[in-house]
């Protein structure tokens, strides 16, 4: 039976590690260094013209392929330990049931992912401290980026600053969109290796992880040259960055409400073949080395 303090009970087990655990301390140290790195060119360039700039930047982030690539990485990083079995896993098992440790470490995975979203937005914005103003527009450092991103070029920004988002979205709208996506995006990577790794075997996951980070970097480069731009229909990891979809509905990427009822299709698709079979399978906690 389906008990939702129970479920709640098991999903906390899941962050209760987290005090212990060196991979998320390392996760934590890798995104702080990795971002203010990846905005250090902006952040310098913004001191040097001397105009603040406006706290939008999130939206525009992941227009950079290579860091939509280490950003995969990062959810990886997150989940590769799913369905996050350890030596005292039967115990809460037999205390709360199969049925509400699957759900609940399906909602550690939906709540984590929300987390580490907003961990990246909050380090893109500490990391343009002191430069920072708050306002509702866009603000003419992204302005200019957008039109003329050569005017910041000695000071290799590496953010691409997407000049169709400036001009169909407000900043809050970008701002939520990109959020939504980036955490819809982490969510489905995590019950992709859920499945995957409870399912059929450890380490599966994993390598069907890496092969959509292979394939978000594949199809900016060689993938679109050999395929064409319809090759990012098959790249959700892409689909995280508001600038990989067709806002205009032509056809040419994916939309937003393909990506959208594609990834929460497969993450509920994935999470009904994870309780069918995770709440029947024998775990042996013996072979995944606990």
């Amino acid at each position: 039976m389906i008990n939702l303090k129970v479920i709640l009970f098991c999903m906390g087990i899941n962050f209760r590690k987290w005090s212990s655990n060196a991979r998320i301390y390392t996760l934590a140290a890798l995104i702080i260094t990795f971002l203010l790195w990846l905005l250090s060119g902006l952040s310098q360039y913004v001191s040097t013209v001397g105009v603040f700039i406006t706290p939008w930047v999130f939206p525009h982030i992941l227009s950079n392929p290579t860091v939509i690539m280490t950003y995969g990485c990062f959810v990886i990083l997150l989940f590769c330990d799913a369905p996050f079995i350890d030596k005292y896993m039967p115990f809460v098992v037999i205390r709360s049931g199969r049925l509400n440790w699957v759900l609940g470490q399906l909602m550690y995975i939906i709540l984590s992912g929300l987390i580490f979203t907003m961990l990246f937005f909050v380090v893109s914005l500490i990391a343009l401290i002191p430069n920072l103003n708050f306002s509702l527009e866009w603000g003419t450092i992204l302005k200019t980026l957008s039109i003329n991103p050569e005017a910041a070029f000695d000071y290799r920004v590496m953010v691409f600053v997407n000049e169709n988002i400036i001009r169909m979205f407000s900043p809050l709208k970008a701002l939520f969109i990109s959020l939504g996506l980036f955490w819809l995006v982490s969510v489905f990577v995590g019950v992709l290796i859920f499945c995957f790794n409870g399912v059929i075997r450890k380490m599966s996951g994993l390598v069907a992880a890496s092969m959509l980070v292979f394939i978000s970097y594949f199809s900016v480069y060689l993938g679109s040259l050999l395929f064409g731009v319809g090759i990012y229909y098959f790249s959700p990891l892409s689909w995280s960055s508001i600038s990989y979809l067709d806002w205009n509905y032509t056809g040419s990427f994916p939309s937003p409400t393909y990506a959208v009822l594609f990834l929460v299709g497969a993450i509920l698709l994935m999470s009904i073949v994870s309780l069918i079979v995770l709440c029947k399978k024998d775990i042996n906690v013996q072979e995944r080395g606990y």
